[in-house]
């Protein structure tokens, strides 16, 4: 196992996508201040590792979210009314420098097609038109209509959630309590590559809720075994990712680490 990077920001982290580029290592990050209603974001090369830009590009605000990372393109959502929660439209930022590149009113983008055309739909009336799109300049093809979306290639993998009255949440909390000599967990996010078995689990502490990583091999051998958080009101969603055999975890909502398992 190696540490591949780790990177602490000033807001919280909302999202984090890689680029769907399966020779690329950069990855996106959304960043979110409640308190100051700021929305900035990043993306990290974790070759490198460093952060190759931080900051809120021209033409986004509060409620402008990030919707796909695709071959250094960054698609972002704007939702131009704020009680309706549908976007209304699509903006491309160069994940290499985060300037914004075009908007495209009126479409969402339903995804990425190749390297460098992209499905997006608009609406009429009460029904989508889907059509093909041009990712570095925005063009649409009018000429070129395409049916229902297909599936996406899933390139991450997320963690399956396991609560009390699941039938395989006993089993596992029983594990974890065994090999930690810790508290019962009242809540577990499990993925696996074998040889390793990741937890992310959740206890009270001091009537609060703490967050913890545990990597074990199948043989019981302690990979990592860490805090990630603590005084917590309640669990997060997707704290922990996997992409080929890179896992990326969060620590306390704000900073951004990877690890390589080797098999």
């Amino acid at each position: 196992m190696q540490k591949l990077f780790s990177f602490r920001f000033s807001q919280n982290i909302w999202r984090i996508l890689p680029d769907q580029d399966p020779a690329s290592n950069l990855w996106a990050i959304e960043l979110r201040s409640g308190e100051e209603k700021k929305v900035s974001f990043a993306v990290i090369d974790a070759a490198i590792p460093a952060i190759k830009w931080e900051g809120t590009p021209a033409g986004t605000d509060w409620w402008t979210a990030v919707t796909a990372f695709s071959y250094k393109h960054l698609f972002l959502h704007n939702y131009r009314y704020p009680d309706i929660p549908e976007p209304t439209d699509l903006l491309m930022v160069d994940g290499e420098n985060g300037e914004m590149q075009w908007v495209l009113p009126n479409y969402l983008l339903v995804k990425t097609l190749s390297t460098t055309e992209i499905e997006v739909a608009t609406k009429a009336g009460d029904q989508f038109r889907y059509m093909r799109c041009k990712a570095d300049t925005g063009l649409l093809n009018h000429d070129n209509e395409i049916g229902e979306p297909q599936a996406e290639e899933i390139i991450l993998r997320e963690p399956i959630r396991y609560k009390e009255g699941n039938k395989y949440f006993e089993q596992l909390a029983s594990f974890i309590t065994d090999v930690t000599g810790g508290k019962q967990p009242m809540a577990i996010d499990y993925l696996e590559k074998r040889p390793y078995m990741m937890f992310s689990y959740y206890i009270y502490e001091q009537e609060k809720i703490a967050e913890y990583l545990l990597i074990i091999t199948d043989k019981k051998e302690f990979i990592l075994h860490e805090k990630l958080s603590e005084g917590r009101d309640g669990t997060g969603q997707s704290t922990m990712l996997l992409r080929g055999d890179n896992l990326v975890f969060l620590r306390n909502n704000n900073e951004f680490t990877g690890l390589t398992l080797y098999c």
